[in-house]
């Protein structure tokens, strides 16, 4: 289940906790049809809304249950299930309500998301691409007047102005996920320095007018996390392709890779204030977890809308094979440049979160009962009458997927040996800068 998909579950499902019922609208009128949408606020401890399906297999929601939310005409309802997804991760357990009763957010769990996901996503600069748009919608006819009898064109000014509402505006005081104020740089400047605190990277462009973007550096940031990490996945290549060397000289080093990635879980606790292994018992207590939930949340719904051709990007006649191309032909639209290389960046978005969170959690050190990431890399193996681990493949695609993506968007060659990884990655940015980022 991505964010979206728990945003959906904990709106409709009541007796996830005792006593908190499902969520729903003050006023917004009863869905006629299709799962995903809110009810109205009737009986709510007695009528539950509509009837939303077993979670599926894959842990992600159909595609029709995730549009009729995403473009669900009270944004209030969105607002207060991300309130409680937040509550829901950091006290939980919930019960999920599958078939096995499995529980979700044990305090001995791994929190789900990773901030690495937010700053590869918004490197494609779609954050400002999509501000632009918005701001461009509600000034002006520049991008054409959506027909209010087409029902997709409907849809589409609804995610406009559900997004606005949701990430756009000013919160609360008393929201989870508000990381601005009087005395911080607004939303996208708080990102930028949880990015560059984190991971010692910044995003590869500067504000909307390529003029440089404004925001507080932290003097103490990971800057070494770089030089850290493609070490780490040149390791883990020379690992893969030495798993089936049967003749020649394996150059496979498993205790430095688990030394690698000790020293990079360590650099990371240590921005987030915490010790040991990251986990959910103290994670709203620790030092970027507001922005790291606030930037994933914003991040995963922004790249849901482009990851089709969705009502947006059919109205604005961007339609496209890719994400990619398709931010590509809004930011055209808009004029602001999507980055070059942002299919990479998509691509390697969620694989490299997943491989983070399972470092920071401590797996990637486990030796006992075997060593697991021996285990992963040798998965490919097929040895005689051993079934791989499916969770071990899932983990070597991973690493593959991060590998073959870090070298298309960086241009460091990972796969060779005599690679110069200085730990810079430098990236011509779409003005005439060279930042320091990833692109």
């Amino acid at each position: 289940m991505d964010f979206i998909d728990h945003l959906i579950f904990t709106t409709n499902r009541e007796n996830v906790r005792d006593n908190y019922p499902a969520l729903l609208s003050d006023y917004a009128a009863a869905a006629p049809v299709g799962p995903g949408i809110p009810g109205r606020d009737t009986v709510p401890l007695i009528t539950p809304p509509v009837v939303l399906p077993v979670i599926p297999d894959t842990g992600s929601y159909n595609a029709a249950t995730r549009d009729n939310y995403i473009f669900y005409e009270d944004p209030s309802v969105i607002d207060k299930a991300i309130q409680r997804h937040w509550f829901d991760m950091t006290r939980g357990p919930i019960n999920l309500l599958t078939a096995d009763g499995t529980p979700a957010f044990e305090g001995t769990d791994a929190p789900p998301y990773h901030l690495i996901y937010a700053y590869m996503i918004e490197n494609t600069r779609i954050a400002q691409i999509i501000g632009r748009l918005i701001h461009l919608f509600q000034h002006d006819e520049v991008l054409g007047v959506a027909s209010a009898t087409d029902p997709m064109q409907q849809q589409a000014v609804q995610w406009i102005n559900n997004t606005e509402s949701l990430f756009f505006k000013t919160l609360s005081n008393t929201s989870y996920r508000n990381i601005a104020g009087d005395l911080r740089f607004g939303p996208e400047g708080e990102r930028r320095n949880a990015y560059q605190r984190m991971f010692g990277m910044e995003l590869a462009f500067g504000d909307p007018s390529n003029a440089e973007f404004a925001y507080y550096k932290a003097k103490t940031a990971n800057r070494e996390f770089v030089l850290l990490f493609e070490q780490l996945l040149a390791e883990l290549w020379q690992a893969y392709i030495n798993a089936n060397n049967t003749s020649g000289a394996n150059t496979t080093d498993y205790q430095r890779i688990i030394d690698m990635a000790t020293k990079i879980r360590q650099i990371l606790l240590a921005r987030r204030g915490g010790n040991g292994t990251l986990t959910l018992s103290n994670y709203r207590y620790m030092n970027l977890s507001r922005q790291e939930y606030a930037s994933v949340g914003f991040m995963t719904w922004l790249m849901y809308i482009v990851s089709t051709d969705s009502p947006l990007v059919n109205f604005l006649g961007c339609q496209a094979n890719t994400a990619s191309e398709r931010l590509d032909n809004i930011g055209k639209k808009v004029g602001l440049e999507a980055h070059k290389k942002s299919q990479a960046l998509f691509d390697m978005a969620a694989p490299m979160a997943t491989i983070l969170r399972n470092i920071e959690f401590g797996t990637f050190e486990l030796t006992a009962p075997s060593v697991w990431i021996r285990n992963v890399i040798e998965s490919q193996r097929g040895l005689p009458g051993v079934t791989p681990d499916p969770a071990e493949r899932d983990a070597l695609l991973d690493i593959l997927t991060v590998i073959n993506n870090w070298e298309k968007a960086t241009g460091h060659k990972i796969k060779n040996p005599e690679a110069n990884i200085t730990g810079t990655v430098r990236v011509q940015s779409n003005g005439a800068r060279v930042n320091p980022a990833l692109n």
